[in-house]
């Protein structure tokens, strides 16, 4: 064990006196700032000391030491430029979502076991994975259609869904119920639309699909 006389001595020295030196002006600028009193205080206040040495004796923090060099690898990766970007705009995107009121109900999803198993089932099933194996075919197609006429694609629907349940349709019954049937003036036009999707029909099919020679 070295005498006081050998610790002076070796304090004194040149390559010593420097880091001294560099410790004493960051004591001085701590002062200044009142960190020192703070410090002071915290390291007189028995209870506060028990809860410093509680929490750094404790299992997280325990368990963080040993995992020390995750950490910093992980510490590296956020630190570089591009993950510093990429997380700050993440972080608002959580923001917007918490302000629009979105992120408890999406929290609230991923909690229920039972949600997560159907919406899961919904992304694997063989329909699910079809359309992501086909998504280019089915978003080229869908980029050709005229999305100005949606609200007749909407009537059709409709007009369909209005016949189906109608509960009074009267049967044609042979070629004389046809032409009686024929004399409704909405018949006419429902026939003349049908006439009209076939022949489109007829066209795409032997454009596109090369399933008859047009004549």
């Amino acid at each position: 064990m070295m005498t006081e006389d050998e610790q002076l001595e070796k304090l004194m020295k040149p390559e010593n006196l420097s880091s001294i030196g560099r410790a004493l002006d960051l004591v001085k600028k701590l002062d200044n700032l009142g960190f020192l009193d703070v410090i002071s205080g915290i390291l007189s206040d028995e209870d506060t000391m028990k809860t410093i040495f509680g929490i750094l004796t404790s299992d997280d923090i325990l368990s963080l030491t040993t995992k020390s060099d995750s950490l910093l690898a992980m510490l590296k990766i956020i630190s570089e430029g591009k993950n510093v970007k990429a997380l700050s705009h993440l972080l608002e995107i959580v923001t917007v979502i918490q302000n629009q009121g979105l992120l408890d109900p999406v929290l609230g999803l991923l909690k229920d076991d039972k949600a997560m198993g159907t919406l899961m089932g919904l992304l694997s099933n063989d329909f699910t994975m079809n359309l992501i194996m086909n998504n280019k075919l089915i978003m080229d197609s869908l980029g050709t259609l005229d999305l100005s006429v949606t609200p007749h694609y909407i009537n059709m629907v409709k007009a369909i869904e209005s016949a189906i349940k109608t509960d009074t349709v009267t049967p044609v019954n042979g070629m004389m119920g046809t032409l009686r049937a024929m004399k409704d003036e909405d018949a006419q036009k429902g026939l003349g639309i049908v006439f009209s999707i076939l022949r489109s029909l007829g066209r795409i099919c032997a454009n596109d699909f090369n399933c008859g020679a047009r004549k």
